[in-house]
């Protein structure tokens, strides 16, 4: 199973219109089964996703709620890097009971997933040559890394390398596949995630990223085939992509208003927040709003209130507020008390002081609600008895997982959605 990042279904499924050369995806269409769109999760961001396609259960229940955890005032961002967070079952573990060699390469929330038995997670911290005794510390077996980078060269831990990271990725995932022959592995490739950020969505430079994962599947796709003709390729995304024209600063109405307190800036360090009553919980085009005190109703109605002025001025560009229990009811951040998303085109920011709103032209983000048809992800099957050029129309995300299951001829109980009708 690849990931490719940000990958929309528009891609592939309108290729030519885009003038893409992507020959190998485009196969999925006659040779396989695909999906027009997968309905995403709330946040529609990386990994919360990438672990409801493990486990077939929203965020609500499997309990990766954002990207980074809610630390407001820590300095620096604190991710859901750790697999024992996964409060369900996932595929690596049904794969592992039921006797298969299971691998991953660079999988968000898999550092110490013990169903791994070659295991390279996705992690990073300080991006220097420190960062490589870290990921060898924390891959599996033991030892494993520092021999492949003997041969391979240095494994590059940042998902925000471009094209040259996903090559590396791909290197010593290739290299897994034809030294262990893996039952079942998982694949991610951020390139593509990376420059619809900075580029925003179908820009030149996202095109051509497509096009050079494209030959990259294609790779994986052979070694993989080599080792055993029967094996099922399984192409996913978390997300799709939104351009951004525009940052708006949620957090200065929040601080005017006392909500957050802030220490001012020294000649060494930013405004940090000193204390806070309600505080936002970033995702992309979207934000929770968190509650010190849940418990308290008037500090309740005093955030709503804030929230209701500031979705009426036109300023600060937001689209929704979903309040507690419907938020719950939509799969995610369950002690938020509400979830702010933005107008398409709007991104949130959380500078403490300064301007409203900032240009940020030709970027593009995600994380808006998954209702919206451009934060669709995708879905490609390929494989013996696997239905070819078949449509399967809209599908939510949680079916992936299950239907992966079943491709395996493994148990996933936790997952209850349907499965995808991919067989012939």
């Amino acid at each position: 199973m690849i990931s490719i990042d940000g990958l929309s279904p528009e891609y592939v499924l309108k290729a030519d219109a885009h003038g893409l050369k992507i020959p190998t995806l485009r196969r999925f269409l006659t040779e396989g089964a695909y999906a027009e769109g997968v309905v995403g999760v709330v946040p529609t961001v990386t990994y919360p996703s990438h672990t409801t396609l493990v486990t077939g259960v929203w965020p609500f229940e499997h309990g990766i709620f954002a990207n980074v955890t809610f630390n407001p005032g820590l300095p620096v961002e604190s991710w859901y890097w750790y697999a024992e967070d996964i409060r369900v079952p996932t595929l690596w573990d049904a794969a592992q009971q039921a006797g298969m060699v299971t691998a991953s390469v660079s999988w968000p929330v898999t550092v110490g997933e013990k169903s791994v038995k070659y295991l390279i997670p996705e992690y990073w911290r300080v991006r220097t040559a420190n960062d490589h005794k870290l990921m060898e510390a924390i891959s599996r077996p033991d030892g494993m890394l520092a021999e492949m980078e003997e041969r391979l060269g240095p494994y590059i831990e940042s998902t925000d390398q471009g094209v040259p990271g996903d090559r590396i990725r791909t290197k010593f995932s290739l290299d897994i596949i034809s030294r262990e022959k893996p039952g079942f592995m998982t694949i991610h490739l951020a390139a593509l995630d990376h420059l619809e950020h900075e580029t925003g969505p179908f820009s030149k430079e996202s095109d051509e990223t497509v096009e050079a994962i494209d030959e990259m599947v294609a790779q994986l796709t052979k070694a993989a085939l080599a080792n055993d003709p029967s094996t099922a390729i399984v192409v996913v995304s978390d997300h799709g992509f939104l351009p951004v024209s525009q940052h708006i600063n949620l957090m200065v109405p929040f601080v005017k208003e006392g909500l957050i307190r802030i220490k001012d800036a020294t000649a060494s360090t930013a405004p940090r927040i000193a204390s806070w009553d309600a505080a936002f919980w970033g995702a992309g085009g979207s934000a929770a709003v968190m509650l010190r005190d849940p418990n308290n109703q008037a500090l309740k109605a005093r955030v709503k209130n804030l929230l209701m002025k500031m979705k009426s001025d036109p300023r600060y560009q937001i689209a929704r507020v979903i309040e507690q229990p419907e938020l719950a009811k939509m799969g995610g951040f369950p002690d938020a008390a509400f979830l702010v998303e933005m107008n398409p085109g709007a991104e949130p920011g959380y500078g403490l002081v300064g301007d409203i709103s900032t240009p940020a032209p030709g970027t593009g983000t995600h994380g808006y609600l998954p209702d919206r048809p451009e934060m669709r992800a995708s879905f490609f099957v390929m494989g013996p008895k696997i239905a070819a050029g078949r449509d399967v129309g809209l599908i939510d995300m949680r079916q992936v997982a299950p239907s992966v299951a079943d491709i395996l001829g493994v148990s996933l109980p936790s997952a209850k959605a349907a499965k995808v009708a991919v067989w012939q």
